[in-house]
């Protein structure tokens, strides 16, 4: 049996395929199409999606989607359903008349139902669903509470469930326009940056060193935290009216709440926008530790699974153990909208379609694959030079610790938002000078930016304080480096001593893991700055074509694609 997921229409639309309830390929839209983070339906991730597998659309059983637009017609509008323009709107306006005759509860699905035989079933699943499952059922946790949290669903923001084997049940929710996501989209606006793209860069300036007191307590005027988990955004600070050709999130309020008189982005920021950076993060965290205690005391669960895209805060992420009554915590490698397609397939695998839940393999090395005939045809076809490498993770180790930076393209290609070692940019995290030299000359980025370690992980606990954490196999928490090791490590040590460290095992990806044993043996660290193979502004690269327009575009000095190296 098989199972085509769908996420379009959101941020960086994605498809997967399911066989027989295991995840079998997934990859993003934007890796293919070479458009940052696009919303345009899925039409090539589908045919790679086919094609891994070997079959046709008409072999596919079932389609699903991440998102579910029967909830919007359970509220009547009479301005539509009493005035049929068409005949092609009698699917929402003819629902929606019969709807407003009684209680219109809707379920966690939609089922699209048809008479052709060569054409799959397709159910529309609801958003918060979707995060729950891909959370829930790629932990391969028995039983955990399931925390959501993002900007929007169909109207929900935030949803408290349990999982238990194959069922996950919603316990409580919250919906718009009370909404953690667009809190912390309103203020990265606020900041000059791009909602929806750049948290990251607003989440990177709190590790300044500045007190933000006032600031803080600035922000929290703008909200309120209630009894049972509830938050409510103070409105006279928050854009309402502004799906559609809106122009901001935040209000003129909030702009004299900070004295803020114009808008826009610094490359450098100034002192001010730090702190409120600062303060937001601050207070985003009081937000989402006010979701997690409710969520505890609703459940009792050990076991802590979240999705949804303000889990991309890995700052957060990394505070759950210490700050809860939550001892093990399950974060997907692709929390936001992106992994939808994944959680859409799997909650109608299990919890609809009932079948016999199967342990996943929870690897994110889910894309497409190019063998050493394919890389070196893409090599020869530029008419450039280049050698076959014999020992290959050593000499990948010895470019590092000579101080140049490496491309390294190898196996499948990553699915999430992050590069975990088969499409990264790595380098020689001793080296005090490599963070900039990155940030200016290779990935054309803000200078405060910081880049993440990957570390063996039978040595985690050595190099960062985890607070109990064995692994973090898709650098989803930041943790402290010990301090002993931030003079050693300043490559990847951010300004308040953090790192997002990715963890590598044997199982998961033997031949990183082979390259940061012979880095080890070079440097006595078996740790490398990690991080994405792209420049700013552009996709992770797919292919040996896209990883050499990078290198020629960039100031990475070395080029290895699988057996092979290329120089400049």
């Amino acid at each position: 049996m098989y199972i085509l997921g769908i996420n379009s229409g959101e941020y960086n639309s994605s498809a997967c395929i399911l066989k027989n309830g295991q995840l079998k390929f997934a990859i993003q839209e934007e890796r293919l199409n070479r458009e940052k983070f696009t919303k345009k339906f899925p039409y090539k991730s589908i045919q790679k999606c086919l094609e891994n597998q070997k079959i046709k659309f008409s072999d596919i059983d079932y389609v699903t989607f991440g998102w579910n637009p029967s909830n919007h017609m359970s509220r009547f509008n009479p301005l539509i359903s009493s005035h049929r323009s068409y005949r092609e709107h009698n699917l929402y306006t003819l629902s929606d008349n019969l709807f407003n005759l009684a209680e219109r509860e809707f379920g966690s699905f939609t089922k699209v139902v048809h008479d052709n035989s060569s054409f799959p079933k397709v159910y529309h699943i609801n958003h918060h669903q979707s995060h729950a499952a891909n959370a829930f059922y790629m932990s391969n946790f028995k039983s955990a509470a399931i925390l959501t949290c993002d900007f929007r669903g169909e109207y929900e923001s935030t949803s408290f469930n349990i999982g238990r084997n194959k069922e996950i049940f919603k316990l409580d929710e919250q919906n718009l326009p009370n909404s953690l996501g667009k809190f912390y989209a309103t203020f990265t606006e606020l900041l000059g940056y791009k909602s929806d793209n750049d948290e990251w860069k607003v989440m990177a300036m709190s590790a300044y060193p500045y007190s933000c007191k006032d600031e803080i307590k600035k922000i929290q005027k703008c909200y309120a935290l209630g009894k049972n988990g509830k938050l409510e955004l103070i409105s006279k600070y928050f854009e309402y009216s502004n799906f559609g050709n809106r122009n901001h999130f935040y209000t003129d309020d909030l702009r004299d709440l900070f004295g803020i008189k114009k808008i826009e982005y610094q490359k450098k920021p100034s002192i001010r926008q730090i702190k409120i950076a600062k303060a937001l993060q601050i207070c985003s965290e009081e937000i989402g530790f006010h979701f997690l205690k409710h969520l505890y005391n609703l459940t009792k669960q050990k076991n802590l699974v979240v999705g949804g895209g303000f889990f991309l805060n890995t700052v957060f992420n990394g505070k759950i153990t210490k700050k809860t009554n939550f001892e093990k915590v399950y974060i997907p490698y692709a929390p936001s909208d992106t992994g939808n397609s994944i959680g859409s397939a799997l909650y109608l695998n299990n919890s609809i379609l009932k079948n016999k839940r199967v342990r996943l393999n929870n690897s994110p090395f889910m894309g497409l694959d190019f063998k050493n005939k394919e890389i070196e045809l893409a090599i020869k076809k530029r008419k450039i030079s280049y050698k076959k490498i014999d020992n290959l993770h050593k000499f990948v180790a010895e470019q590092c610790i000579s101080n140049f930076v490496v491309g390294y393209f190898n196996g499948r290609i990553e699915f999430g938002d992050r590069s975990l070692g088969n499409r990264s940019i790595i380098a020689n995290p001793l080296n005090k000078f490599i963070k900039d030299k990155i940030n200016k000359s290779v990935k054309y980025r803000e200078s405060y930016r910081p880049f993440a370690p990957s570390v063996k992980v039978d040595n985690l606990e050595k190099y960062f304080d985890t607070e109990g954490d064995k692994t973090n196999n898709y650098m989803e928490k930041v943790f402290k480096v010990k301090k002993r090791f931030r003079k050693d490590l300043p490559g990847i040590t951010h300004l308040d001593n953090s790192a997002r460290v990715q963890t590598v095992n044997k199982d998961m990806n033997i031949d990183f893991y082979k390259i940061l044993t012979e880095f080890e043996k070079l440097s006595g660290f078996p740790i490398l700055l990690n991080t994405s193979f792209n420049v700013n502004g552009e996709p992770i690269v797919c292919t040996p074509d896209d990883a050499l327009n990078t290198f020629y575009n960039s100031g990475i000095d070395v080029l290895v694609m699988g057996s092979f190296a290329v120089f400049k």
